[in-house]
C-alpha cells in the first residue's frame, strides 16, 4: 500500500521543513513518495538537498489550495497529510498503512504532541496539558474504535484512502477551518469515520508567545463568520447560530467586547506575566487556572475577529486590531520573566 505524504509549505529559514523531510527519508517504501507544496512562487533554498521530494509552487492560495495542487499529482494509495513543523516518528507511514490494512473508508488521525524544548516554558506546558488548541489529551484513553467526527480531522497528521480524498475550498485562504470544512464533505460524500490511533506518531514543533495565541483567537472569529458563507452546514454543526453574521450576533459580540474588555485585559497580562516562567513555576493547579483566565481574552478576541469580518477587515486586520486593544501594542516588545512574588501569586 503506498503513500504519498503531501506537506503544504511556505518560505522560511528556520530548518522546519528540513527537520520534517528528514524525519521521512529513512521510512519511504518504493513505491512512496513525498510533495511539498510551496504556497507561493519561490522554491525553498534547500530543496536540491531532498532530491526525493517532489516540490511544487504557485500562486499564494493559502494551505488549503497548496494541498490541492499535491492532491493533483498524487499516486499513492492513501494520502497523508501532514504540517511543515512536525517531525515524523520513525515508523509513521507504517502505522497509518496498518490503520488501513482492512481497506475500509476512514480518515485516520495520528498523535502530534508538542515538543518539550530544552527551555521548557509555562506556556509550552499549558499547550501540552490542556485543550488551549488540541484535544490529544482527552483523547489517549478513549475506544480505538470511536468515531470523533470531522472536528477532529486535523492535517498535521491524517491519512485516507485516495480514492474518497476531496479538494480543499480554496475560499478557505486561512489556516482556520479549512481542514475541517474539507472533512465534513468528505465524510457526507462517504461516511468515512475519523478514528484515532496514536501509534502514528509525529511530534509538533511549534512554539507559541502570548500575542500569537491572541492572533490566533482572533482569527478564528474572523473564519467562523467566513466558514458560515462557504459551508452553511458545517459552520451550523460547529457553532450552531454563533458567528453566523446577522444583526443579533453583531449585537452580542459588540456587547462581549464591551462588557468584558477590561477583564480580558487583565487575563491576557497576567498570561504575559508568566509565559516565559520556566513550565516548573506553576503546579498542575495553577495551570488549570491559567487556562480558565484565558477564556475572557480568548472570547474578546474572537468577538473583535468577528465584528471585523462583519465590517470588512481582513484577517491580518482583526489580528492586529485584538493585539492593539486587548495587548496594548503589536506584541514586538519582550516578555520579561517575572520574579518569584510575581510566579507564587499567579499559581
Amino acid at each position: 500500500m503506498s503513500i504519498s505524504v503531501i506537506i503544504p509549505s511556505r518560505p522560511r529559514s528556520d530548518g522546519v521543513l528540513e527537520r520534517c523531510l528528514g524525519s521521512l527519508r529513512d521510512q519511504l517504501g518504493p513505491r512512496d513518495e513525498v510533495i511539498v507544496s510551496i504556497d507561493g512562487p519561490d522554491l525553498p533554498a534547500s530543496a536540491g538537498l531532498f532530491p526525493e521530494v517532489q516540490f511544487l509552487t504557485g500562486p499564494r492560495v493559502g494551505p488549503g489550495g497548496a494541498r490541492n495542487r499535491g492532491i493533483d499529482i498524487a499516486r499513492g494509495d492513501l494520502i497523508l497529510f501532514l504540517n511543515d513543523d512536525v517531525e515524523a516518528d520513525p515508523r509513521l507511514l507504517d502505522a497509518h498503512r496498518t490503520a488501513h490494512i482492512d481497506g475500509s473508508a476512514r480518515m485516520v488521525l495520528g498523535s502530534a504532541p508538542w515538543a518539550i524544548p530544552a527551555d521548557d516554558r509555562v506556556i509550552d506546558r499549558l499547550l501540552r496539558e490542556t485543550s488551549l488548541i488540541f484535544f490529544y489529551n482527552k483523547m489517549d484513553d478513549a475506544d480505538p474504535d470511536r468515531d470523533w467526527g470531522f472536528r477532529h480531522a486535523w492535517t498535521l497528521n491524517l491519512s485516507l484512502p485516495k480514492t474518497i480524498v476531496s479538494r480543499f475550498d480554496a475560499r478557505l485562504a486561512q489556516p482556520m477551518f479549512d481542514d475541517l470544512e474539507w472533512a465534513s464533505r468528505v465524510r457526507a460524500a462517504t461516511g468515512a469515520p475519523i478514528v484515532y490511533r496514536p501509534a502514528a506518531r509525529v511530534t509538533h514543533h511549534h512554539r507559541y508567545t502570548p500575542e500569537m495565541l491572541l492572533r490566533r483567537e482572533a482569527l478564528l472569529g474572523h473564519q467562523a463568520a467566513r466558514l458560515h458563507e462557504v459551508n452553511p452546514g458545517c459552520a451550523g454543526a460547529v457553532f450552531g447560530e454563533r458567528y453566523l453574521a446577522d444583526m443579533d450576533e453583531v449585537c452580542r459580540h459588540e456587547h462581549t467586547v464591551a462588557d468584558t474588555l477590561s477583564k480580558a485585559r487583565r487575563a491576557f497580562a497576567d498570561l504575559r506575566a508568566v509565559a516565559d516562567a520556566p513550565s516548573g513555576a506553576v503546579d498542575r493547579w495553577g495551570l488549570g487556572r491559567l487556562f480558565e483566565t484565558c477564556r475572557v481574552w480568548r472570547e474578546a478576541a474572537r468577538s473583535i475577529g468577528f465584528l471585523g469580518f462583519v465590517n470588512g477587515t481582513d484577517a491580518a486586520g482583526v489580528q492586529d486590531e485584538a493585539l492593539a486593544r486587548l495587548g496594548g501594542g503589536v506584541g514586538r516588545t519582550p516578555i520579561v520573566v517575572p520574579g518569584p512574588e510575581t510566579l507564587r501569586s499567579a499559581s
